[in-house]
């Protein structure tokens, strides 16, 4: 037995001094982050061995300091603990946040300028996930980069090292005085927020009890069951209460928020849930206003409309591939200060730090809002269906995509790649992809007419049904 070895024995239980020889389950590292079920493809013996080998990852880059915080979600404190110690064993100083919403470690990162961050959440995921969120000084960690991770995890390539951890206790009320200093909003509005048991909940009552007008929160209370509503407010029927309560109480807006606080949702004052590429589409307006000639970045997922209204007022559009690794990336090599996903992540860069921050993004909403107080309503839009997300095995899902690209070419039918397929023509548009968070493929339509949306979707099933079995298009919703 090692040194190191007994030492572990003597300091750990014979579980913990066994962490080393427990491996990653491969299907659960994922494009930007890693992320399973708790207990069922995800363990504490992951997270501890993810610390020794993102630990070492950082130290052999002679980097030091990580910060580290986690939401609460019932796993998410022992995950940390966990990581931390491996973390602490490969000689980091770890910089620990405890409990609190994901925009918080990334904020911490840029604002004291630490070397990485490492955020304990399952995200949108349903309370049985868990997983982490990885950052490398100020740019995303994911794609190959975690692959690489895992692969170094599994080698067992882990320096020793004796690190600490030290409590950073500043920086919530730091981050509270930020990210209202830059604005001024009317006395008069009526706000509600869906905070929906997540970890968004202390940050937003301090927050709504700082800034003016009529706040009322919902769900506030942080719970890891999610008794409420999913973690995900794009999921169906999880606006419904928020819609409801902002039209019958004559509220001016309603927001709701992932789990973890780094995605939007919003209600316009009829209890409309907008899609939030018309969302976008508002804050790109006010934005282009007073940034003539700026460019947008949009995912691949976003409806024409958008990419028109960022033309008419003078803007660059750009579209990107899903993912806020790719958006901030893209950001950092085009010089954009605004992006958004259809999925609820913005990204500000003109007076914020660029990171995917939902309550950020709702406070730009109440401050275009306060100048205009039918910004959010009756907003134009196509004849598009939500993101609708289909269940397919982890290990299919790409080579559907790929034997669907193939079919196409044999067609001889055009379609962009960037992420997935879309397809356009004289009827719409259509995208299929495969999901980087969950083990599914998703799909949208834009169309221009009823009959042209009824072809679109005959299209789209007659190319799925060779690989995706029991698919039905009739019943999706357009607006």
């Amino acid at each position: 037995m090692t040194f190191w070895a007994k030492v572990k024995n003597f300091f750990f239980s014979d579980e913990e001094a066994g962490c080393a020889d427990h491996l990653l389950c491969a299907e659960i590292v994922r494009e930007y982050d890693i992320r399973g079920i708790a207990g069922g493809d995800l363990f504490p013996e992951d997270a501890y061995n993810l610390g020794r080998a993102f630990g070492s990852h950082v130290i052999e880059r002679s980097l030091r300091r990580v910060c580290v915080g986690y939401d609460c979600r019932n796993s998410s404190n022992e995950f940390a603990r966990n990581l931390i110690r491996g973390l602490i064993n490969s000689g980091v100083e770890v910089v620990s946040l405890g409990l609190c919403h994901t925009p918080l470690v990334y904020y911490a990162v840029h604002k004291v300028r630490l070397d990485a961050g490492i955020m304990v959440t399952g995200s949108h995921n349903p309370p049985e996930y868990n997983g982490f969120k990885f950052m490398l000084g100020m740019d995303p960690f994911y794609g190959n980069d975690l692959q690489q991770l895992a692969d170094k995890l599994r080698r067992k390539d882990f320096l020793e090292g004796n690190g600490r951890e030290v409590v950073m206790n500043d920086i919530f009320p730091g981050y509270i005085a930020d990210i209202i200093s830059d604005f001024n909003f009317d006395h008069d509005l009526k706000i509600a927020w869906d905070i929906g048991n997540g970890a968004t909940s202390d940050v937003i009552q301090v927050i709504t009890s700082k800034i003016p007008g009529k706040h009322h929160l919902l769900f506030e209370e942080m719970d890891g069951n999610f008794p409420n509503r999913s973690p995900d407010p794009i999921a169906a029927g999880n606006m419904e209460y928020l819609s409801k309560f902002v039209a019958y109480n004559g509220f001016d807006l309603g927001f709701a928020f992932d789990s973890d606080g780094d995605r939007l949702c919003v209600v316009d004052a009829q209890g409309k849930t907008l899609y939030s590429d018309q969302v976008l589409g508002v804050i790109a307006t006010d934005f282009l206003k007073k940034n003539p000639g700026a460019q947008v970045i949009a995912d691949v997922k976003s409806c024409n409309k958008l990419f028109e209204i960022i033309k008419k007022y003078g803007g660059m559009a750009i579209m990107e591939r899903v993912g806020h690794p790719f958006i901030k990336v893209r950001m950092k090599t085009s010089g954009a200060l605004l992006a958004g996903e259809m999925s609820g992540h913005f990204f500000f860069k003109d007076r914020w730090f660029g990171f995917d921050d939902g309550i950020y993004a709702a406070l730009r909403c109440l401050e275009i809002l306060s100048n205009d107080r039918d910004a959010f309503n009756n907003l134009e839009y196509g004849l598009v269906t939500p993101e609708i997300r289909l269940a397919c095995p982890e290990n299919k899902k790409n080579k559907i995509i790929d034997d669907i690209k193939n079919e196409l070419k044999k067609k001889g039918v055009d379609f962009v790649a960037i992420d997935g397929i879309r397809v356009s023509s004289e009827l719409g548009w259509w995208i299929l992809r495969a999901s980087n968070t969950q083990n599914a493929l998703s799909l949208r339509i834009e169309a221009y007419t009823e009959d042209a949306m009824d072809k679109l979707k005959d299209d789209l099933l007659n190319l799925m049904s060779p690989y995706v079995e029991n698919v039905s298009l009739n019943a999706w919703p357009a607006k």
